[in-house]
């Protein structure tokens, strides 16, 4: 028997599909097969595919919303998990609750990786807990959260990051699981250790504050919301933004207007809002996202995202990063 057939028979049979599109589960809506593809329901789920193929010695991927993620076309010759461990709950509280239920001064929140920052979002402002409420409606899970370090207005401290207590996360060099403090992220802008690492998120507790103002956290959550959709393009498939923002100084040394670190103005001061490479396109509402428009390749975007790269270099001296990641070969 072989490797492939012994995860199918670990997983379940029936529960793992062979070459399955990745188009299919990624926001880009652009991708190749699966060689395996499995759906993880729970964090057992979770801890047992990548715990398998990891003993197995069979590459594998975990593959959270779909987003900031670019697939390669000819897919991924191993396993992709679906990471769909959806599950919240309050596990601790700080303070001394009087008889109207008052008096509470923070919560921990337990949060499986697979949940949707958007179900965080709207879960804790129900509870009437702030501190997460700027990831309503943005795209991704948990899981993927954490590695990127999400976040929305970067200059108020919006991090995801800064809420995290501790996480749980399987170590691809030894297949163990282990527990780990905010600390070991090493969490920056756009940033977080598990990038080099490669470790994955499994679970994670977070830190909230209770409200004063709980009726104002979704005023100020949907204030964001109506923000976001007015500066980025929405109902089109994308992945986000393309790349991450310039450094400060660079900023200075351009003499952007107000220093901006918008890697969006630079791309559209290069003119290359518009620019079309087969079914790519950069988007014309916002600089910083490519989209699909008719059935774009990974191959389309790849042309655009170096023709972007190689203009900032020749005009501003830019070593532009990209903020999305590669999943499958790309030679």
């Amino acid at each position: 028997m072989d490797v492939y057939e012994q995860i199918k028979n670990t997983l379940g049979p029936l529960r793992v599909l062979e070459n399955e599109p990745l188009s299919k589960h990624t926001y880009f809506k652009i991708g190749g097969p699966a060689k395996l593809f499995f759906e993880a329901k729970n964090v057992e789920d979770l801890k047992l595919a990548i715990s398998t193929a990891f003993e197995l010695k069979v590459p594998y991927v975990v593959l959270g919303g779909g987003a900031n993620v670019l697939v390669s076309d000819k897919g991924f010759d191993g396993l992709v998990v679906k990471n769909r461990a959806a599950e919240i709950k309050l596990v601790g509280i700080k303070g001394t609750i009087d008889k109207n239920g008052k008096g509470v001064k923070n919560a921990l929140v337990w949060t499986a990786s697979g949940t949707s920052m958007n179900q965080l979002a709207r879960f804790t402002i129900d509870q009437g807990l702030e501190g997460l409420e700027f990831l309503l409606s943005v795209p991704g899970t948990v899981g993927g959260g954490i590695k990127i370090n999400a976040h929305f207005e970067v200059e108020k401290g919006e991090f995801l990051g800064n809420r995290l207590v501790s996480a749980a996360i399987f170590d691809p060099l030894t297949g163990e699981v282990k527990t780990v403090q905010k600390d070991y992220f090493e969490f920056a802008y756009d940033m977080s250790k598990i990038q080099q690492t490669e470790e994955i998120v499994l679970e994670a507790i977070f830190r909230l504050d209770t409200s004063k103002d709980p009726t104002g956290l979704w005023k100020r959550a949907m204030d964001n919301v109506k923000r976001r959709n007015e500066e980025q393009p929405i109902g089109i498939a994308c992945s986000g933004c393309t790349f991450r923002n310039i450094e400060h100084e660079d900023a200075m040394r351009i003499a952007t207007p107000n220093i901006t670190t918008s890697t969006g103005y630079i791309i559209d001061k290069l003119g290359l809002k518009g620019t079309i490479m087969g079914g790519a396109k950069i988007s014309t509402h916002h600089a910083n996202f490519i989209i699909n428009t008719n059935d774009a390749t990974a191959s389309d975007v790849i042309k655009l995202i170096r023709m972007v790269k190689q203009k900032a270099k020749e005009v501003y001296d830019l070593d532009l990063k990209e903020e999305i990641f590669y999943i499958g070969d790309f030679d």
